[in-house]
């Protein structure tokens, strides 16, 4: 199995960063490279047993974007796969063995999503992921995050990479995994979920309220821009399925945190959906 495994950090501390590059580098099956799109100004300060291991490399950008440093990534002549994975989350201890059975077991597949795992309850860091689902099916395809998958390295350069007026640090803050999974879809690439390809990662919205309805505010604008980009400018019918669901729940979400004296997950889910509505709002008037 060749590949390599890419990690961009931008704000984030040197702990987290040092124990996702760690677990990376410490896979039974070793990755060709484990390389680092460091995006900080200053470059972030790595241990030496990080640092002076050949198997390892920075990539130093100056972009704030996620999907711009993803996009700058040089890809090492005959890399076959490319496991992204962030810099708050670390790979299991056996990913790469998961990962070469199935690769060994589904030689078609050119997308393998995994499944992200909460450090704190070791549940799955979304019921999309505890559901699972076939990613043949449109209504699946947002299981695919950017915080764990696995794509060929020719595929991500013919999809063209990432969008980079989504994801974080861009112009609409979001949704740049489920763009890219989208261009997969309808040039029905094949690909597919595999729960037991796990990616540890710390828990969804464990900061404060503020933080927590900011962040969620901004991951709405950009979903609601996503799905103006792929039913209006693409006229991809099937996105009406998005559509409905980006405003259904997290309205039901805030409706049920008020009956169960939840405020967070009312709180959180309302930022959501005000910041899809003002997302898909914006994308109409600008048409970007």
């Amino acid at each position: 199995m060749n590949y390599i495994v890419v990690t961009n950090t931008f704000n984030r501390s040197v702990a987290l960063v040092t124990r996702s590059l760690k677990s990376s580098l410490n896979q039974k099956i070793k990755p060709k490279r484990v390389i680092l799109i460091d995006q900080n100004s200053p470059c972030l300060k790595l241990p030496d047993e990080v640092i002076l291991n050949p198997l390892f490399e920075i990539q130093k950008v100056d972009f704030q974007s996620v999907s711009a440093a993803r996009n700058s990534l040089s890809i090492p002549h005959g890399t076959e796969w490319i496991f992204f994975c962030d810099d708050d989350g670390y790979p299991i201890e056996n990913y790469s063995d998961e990962l070469n059975q199935i690769i060994k077991s589904n030689p078609k597949l050119e997308i393998i999503a995994g499944s992200i795992i909460r450090e704190d309850n070791k549940d799955f860091y979304s019921l999309r992921h505890k559901k699972g689902g076939n990613l043949k099916y449109f209504r699946n395809t947002k299981i695919l995050m950017g915080s764990n998958f696995v794509v060929k390295a020719k595929l991500f350069d013919s999809l063209g990479r990432f969008d980079e007026n989504f994801g974080a640090g861009s112009y609409w803050g979001s949704s740049e995994e489920t763009d890219f999974c989208w261009k997969a879809y309808f040039k029905l690439v094949e690909m597919e979920f595999f729960p037991e390809l796990r990616v540890i990662h710390v828990p969804p919205f464990n900061e404060s309220v503020k933080v927590g309805f900011k962040k969620a505010f901004n991951y709405g604008v950009g979903k609601g821009a996503l799905v103006f980009k792929w039913l209006v400018m693409e006229k991809k019918l099937i996105v009406l399925y998005e559509f409905a669901e980006m405003l259904i729940i997290p309205f039901i979400q805030s409706v049920k945190g008020l009956i169960f004296l939840k405020p967070q997950l009312s709180i959180t889910n309302f930022a959501t959906l005000i910041g899809r509505v003002y997302g898909l709002t914006k994308a109409i008037i600008i048409r970007k």
